[in-house]
């Protein structure tokens, strides 16, 4: 199991590729955070991953806020007591909205997948600094 003992928030794991790679994860035996919008889907996850002997835990976040971002890296660490994983997996396609053309929708992805990305690196990077994560 090459993940045994590690933590990992993956953004944006209620579903599709996000879903897999929880239950990869999971399954090499890492403590995952469900970190998305998706509260049917991503709880359904969490207990199917649990139901599989893994550990799971579902936090709502809105990868574009900041709060949650902050909310939901302090929520891992007080569950399981650190921060290994990043996993900014978060992201919308043109298809994700109505006009991609206009203005609106472009904001809309790339307040997912550029803002988002950055503020998950934002809060996660000192998290996982504190406990050595990341050095070589």
């Amino acid at each position: 199991m090459r993940l045994a003992g590690k933590v990992a928030i993956i953004s944006g794991a209620a579903h599709g590729m996000g879903a897999e790679e929880a239950r990869l994860f999971a399954r090499e035996g890492a403590q995952v955070v469900i970190a998305d919008l998706l509260e049917d889907e991503g709880t359904r996850l969490e207990a199917e991953i649990k139901a599989a002997g893994g550990e799971a835990l579902f936090v709502r976040t809105d990868v574009t806020r900041e709060d949650d971002w902050r909310q939901v890296v302090q929520t891992t660490v007080t569950r399981f007591g650190k921060l290994d994983i990043l996993v900014n997996n978060a992201g919308l396609s043109s298809t994700s909205v109505a006009d991609p053309m206009d203005t609106n929708g472009w904001r809309r992805i790339m307040d997912v997948n550029a803002t988002g990305v950055f503020l998950g690196t934002k809060y996660a990077i000192p998290a996982m600094q504190r406990i050595g994560a990341g050095v070589a």
